[in-house]
């Protein structure tokens, strides 16, 4: 029998689009000792390369399977706007509209209700509303603008725009580490996070649902009152007073946590709330990094990591992003680079674990950054970007601070 190894790039160097299947059905058309798919009574003959291909298919349903994305917790954003309404006031995760995947019950969906943005906030209730469904879907490095057509895995150019990726260095992927970069091996090149702040964004504070109308995902932006698919947060989102003061050049902490794992990395940024809340503003005022972060978890337990940053081929030029630490793995498939805790999971029976997985939101992440020392005193907008590397998505946020 054939060892059915999940090796990604194979598909895609053989020119194959991906067309969603069973996995069963799949499995069932690898059967024969030769090599030969029967479909149809029709028996065909495959290079082993097509087998795995064919196995590759099952990898690519459990990626586009899941769900997005990352919520900024702290400070609270202003994309939480919906966190006082009943589904999901007092750190509720609940989101009815479209739902592909009803919650189990468990200790994360007591209700048994669809998946919303999960996430941790230490002991405090993580009350983020749908903050983790402002975002921008199909926007590929070196378009002009995003498609908003399902991206979840991307593996092609969505634009043709021949972009070359600029992080290429494998320290500083969270995907297919081993595949040389620019290679047809190399199938997740065309998105954000291998040229960090290139790709286009619908709004800088993100758009809810992430395109203009509906598509399918495992995530839907449920409308209310506040907002609609399609709105921009820039746009309806209101001025949401934090409370929170930072001093010039001072050191201070900011959290989020990550509801679904499409690898990738993010970066801080500032725009006064009196300017327009576009990229252009908050390119200005990249927020450096303390270079100084920690995990956190529900009992409020915190553990210092090494963050790995990166600061060539970004945009702004030399600004510094973060890579996202939680590396994604699930039943079939290791870490895709060494969790940064001690875990020990049976992937078989759990695909995350307490810090690595498909949906590591047990876990939260504190940075600390440096406040710039020559910024103007007054009220700011902190926008957070998260650049996505196996799909085709900017994850935003948008809280309100002062500066002092």
């Amino acid at each position: 029998m054939l060892n059915c190894e999940r090796r990604l790039p194979y598909m895609y160097s053989l020119g194959t689009r991906y067309r969603r299947q069973s996995p069963t059905a799949m499995c069932t058309e690898q059967r024969g000792g030769s090599g030969k798919v029967h479909r149809g009574g029709t028996a065909l003959k495959l290079k082993l390369s097509l087998v795995v291909m064919l196995c590759v298919i099952i990898s690519l349903v459990h990626i586009r399977g899941v769900v997005g994305h990352s919520s900024l917790v702290s400070p609270f954003a202003r994309n939480s706007v919906d966190r006082d309404l009943p589904q999901w006031k007092g750190g509720h995760f609940g989101n009815g509209t479209h739902c592909a995947h009803p919650a189990p019950k468990t200790e994360w969906a007591k209700d048994g209700i669809c998946w919303g943005c999960n996430c941790t906030n230490g002991t405090a209730p993580c009350n983020v509303g749908q903050t983790c469904v402002w975002f921008s879907q199909g926007c590929g490095i070196g378009c002009a603008t995003c498609d908003g057509l399902e991206s979840n895995p991307n593996v092609h150019d969505r634009c043709n725009s021949g972009k070359k990726p600029t992080n290429n260095n494998p320290i500083y992927r969270t995907y297919n580490r081993g595949v040389p970069a620019m290679s047809a091996a190399d199938v997740y090149q065309w998105n954000p996070w291998r040229a960090p702040g290139n790709a286009p964004v619908y709004d800088a504070c993100g758009m809810a649902g992430g395109s203009p109308s509906w598509v399918p995902t495992g995530l839907s932006f449920r409308n209310t009152t506040h907002a609609k698919q399609g709105d921009f947060g820039s746009k309806v989102l209101p001025h949401a007073p934090t409370g929170v003061v930072w001093n010039r050049g001072d050191e201070v902490e900011t959290t989020w946590s990550l509801r679904a794992n499409h690898g990738g990395g993010y970066q801080y940024r500032l725009c006064p709330l009196t300017d327009t809340l576009d990229e252009d503003c908050f390119k200005r005022t990249p927020v450096p990094f303390a270079k100084k972060t920690w995990l956190m978890w529900g009992d409020g337990s915190r553990m210092a990591i090494n963050g790995t940053y990166l600061s060539e081929g970004t945009e702004p030029a030399l600004s510094t992003w973060a890579m996202n630490p939680l590396p994604y793995s699930d039943s079939h498939d290791a870490v895709q680079f060494p969790a940064p805790c001690h875990e020990t999971v049976d992937r078989t029976l759990n695909d995350t674990g307490r810090c690595s997985g498909r949906f590591p939101y047990a876990v939260s992440i504190v940075d600390a950054l440096v406040v710039p020392a020559d910024l103007v005193p007054g009220s700011y907008v902190l926008g957070f970007r998260y650049d996505c590397e196996a799909s085709a998505q900017v994850w935003s946020s948008c809280a309100d601070i002062e500066i002092a």
